[in-house]
């Protein structure tokens, strides 16, 4: 309970690690998630926060101080500190705190207000970021089309199609969405069951250039249908109008005819030729490349 004030009846407590690190990679990630899925097990667990950036805070409140004595002490949070420090971290606090004072504030009409995240509407489904909860989704898509996307994308190694990764996708997406890296629309059947179709709009780079890359995919059950152009086409226009956006680029292996006739459609035009540009399924292969320019 929390009096007109902000304090609380009964003080709870937190433990903060904020660390500066070396190197913010997968293994890091899929170890600070799986920690935090840890601590929701352990007895006077309240709740989570974790935000990465420049420094990186973690922060865990517990019911009681006995609690955080018992997490500290815990062999895994033990361990993953100690992973850190020779692997991951350039330098960490740690801090204990006390919770005596709490302001709390929830929509109450939250359906009247747009998400920040975008949902649009396509004649063939619903163009959105994925939601956490439908990283299944996501699962299913990478794991049901495996042989058939394996020659057009990078060699993946058997964690790329494990359903904690994908877990850890969707946040990366929707991180990176909030801090306006990239953009990664993904296209859902109408009642959002079934995930269709991938697309990727990275590499954001604002002021002077305003432009980004484009990547995307598409179930084999679903070609010839138009189904990846107007996903593209609706793409296209929400990062054109509304994250303003007024160059596009995408690039192709001279092989992957499809591709080229895709991005035909949608009047990106052939900028170049790269030799061995990137490496696919396990080979340097060359790409043609073009753009869309909306200036």
């Amino acid at each position: 309970m929390t009096s007109s004030n902000g304090l609380l009846e009964e003080t709870y407590f937190g433990v903060m690690l904020s660390s500066k690190l070396l190197i913010n990679d997968l293994l890091y990630r899929i170890m600070t998630e799986k920690l935090l899925a840890l601590a929701e097990q352990q007895p006077g667990f309240i709740d989570s926060e974790w935000v990465s950036g420049e420094t990186d805070v973690c922060i865990i409140y517990w019911q009681s101080y006995e609690n955080v004595q018992a997490w500290l002490n815990h062999s895994m949070q033990i361990k993953t500190l100690s992973l850190g420090q020779q692997f991951w971290f350039e330098s960490y606090s740690l801090k204990i705190f006390e919770v005596n004072s709490e302001q709390k504030f929830t929509q109450a009409n939250r359906s009247l207000h747009a998400s920040r995240f975008p949902s649009i509407k396509t004649p063939h489904g619903v163009l959105k970021v994925l939601e956490e909860s439908q990283a299944s989704l996501l699962f299913d898509y990478v794991n049901e089309e495996r042989a058939f996307l394996k020659p057009w994308e990078p060699a993946r190694n058997d964690a790329y199609y494990s359903m904690e990764v994908c877990e850890l996708r969707v946040q990366e997406m929707r991180r990176d969405f909030l801090e306006e890296n990239a953009v990664v629309l993904c296209l859902l059947s109408e009642d959002e069951s079934r995930m269709l179709a991938y697309s990727n709009y990275s590499n954001i780079i604002r002021g002077v250039f305003c432009a980004c890359s484009l990547g995307y995919s598409l179930r084999e059950g679903e070609q010839g249908k138009g189904v990846i152009t107007q996903a593209l086409s609706a793409g296209i226009d929400y990062m054109h109008k509304q994250q303003n956006i007024d160059r596009i680029q995408a690039n192709y292996m001279p092989r992957n005819d499809k591709s080229g006739a895709v991005l035909a459609r949608l009047n990106f035009k052939k900028e170049g030729f790269a030799e061995r540009y990137i490496k696919i399924d396990g080979v340097w292969e060359d790409h043609i490349l073009t753009a869309l320019v909306l200036r």
